[in-house]
């Protein structure tokens, strides 16, 4: 009896101490520049990539243990033509686009929603990085650097056709966010970025929006280096019940970069057969 005491508590100690996140796989995208967004469809069979020179890319995905590969690329032309397609989200409601110069939100049949006063004041490099959509059709979006030096970062709401701020994200360090999207338990995990010569590091944090209070708990913050400018985020389930991460990487069209999918598991979302293929 006292062994499986023993066993218990050990097995208790090692889930309590376990990452929030397990990482699954990489997959590189040959060919592939400049993207900025994802949507995962299908269960995780497939997927569409934003590029932020207003070009799309849908393609299924084969995964192979901690790679992949990427068959049936179609190329889709979205609306506004070279301008700066940062965002992605789709909804009941349709697909939506964020853009950063000037800050803008638009259906995908080119159709502009209306703005919140706010999105005029950031710079046009520096605005609607982010954009998710939950299930009822509410629209979530927030700028890559705050107005002020060093406020936080406010969390846009579109609902009803009207704009709030449903939570102000505190600003920890050099992060800057660069992606979003609501996962399949209702909570919006937000996918940042920072820079150093070291490299890029990538950190998410995740809060309930409909909390009073929301709290943003950090869920990986990466080392420098370990992947490469991650800039959008999908959250799904898999047919197995696994809650998956998938994000993507913008190469900036420079070839000392690379595009790449990367993948990872919500850890308590792992038991028994679950898994993330």
């Amino acid at each position: 009896m006292r062994w499986r005491i023993s066993f218990a508590l050990i097995w208790l100690t090692s889930a309590s101490l376990a990452d929030p996140l397990t990482f699954l796989r990489s997959i590189p995208l040959k060919g592939l520049s400049g993207l900025s967004a994802i949507e995962v469809e299908h269960g995780g069979a497939a997927a569409f990539v934003l590029s932020d020179r207003s070009i799309g890319y849908r393609f299924t995905i084969i995964r192979n243990g901690n790679t992949g590969q990427l068959m049936n690329i179609q190329t889709v032309k979205l609306p506004y033509p070279e301008r700066d397609t940062e965002g992605l989200a789709k909804s009941q409601n349709g697909t939506f686009f964020s853009y950063e110069g000037p800050g803008r939100i638009s259906r995908d049949n080119g159709t502009a929603i209306s703005s919140h006063p706010d999105f005029i004041r950031y710079k046009k490099n520096k605005s609607l990085e982010a954009l998710a959509a939950a299930r009822d059709g509410t629209l979530y979006t927030l700028p890559e650097k705050p107005a002020r030096r060093g406020a936080p970062f406010p969390i846009y709401r579109y609902k009803n056709k009207t704009w709030d701020i449903a939570a102000l994200l505190p600003k920890r360090g050099l992060f800057q966010p660069t992606g979003a999207d609501i996962g399949p338990k209702g909570w919006l995990y937000i996918l940042e970025r920072a820079f150093t010569p070291l490299g890029f590091s990538s950190r998410i944090r995740r809060f309930d929006p409909n909390s009073p209070k929301p709290h943003a708990e950090t869920l990986i913050t990466t080392k420098f280096g370990k992947h490469d400018n991650l800039e959008g985020i999908s959250v799904w389930e898999s047919n197995s019940g696994a809650t998956c991460l998938t994000l993507v990487s913008d190469d900036n069209f420079r070839i000392s970069q690379t595009s790449e999918l990367v993948e990872y598991a919500l850890t308590e979302s792992l038991a028994g057969e679950a898994a993330c293929d």
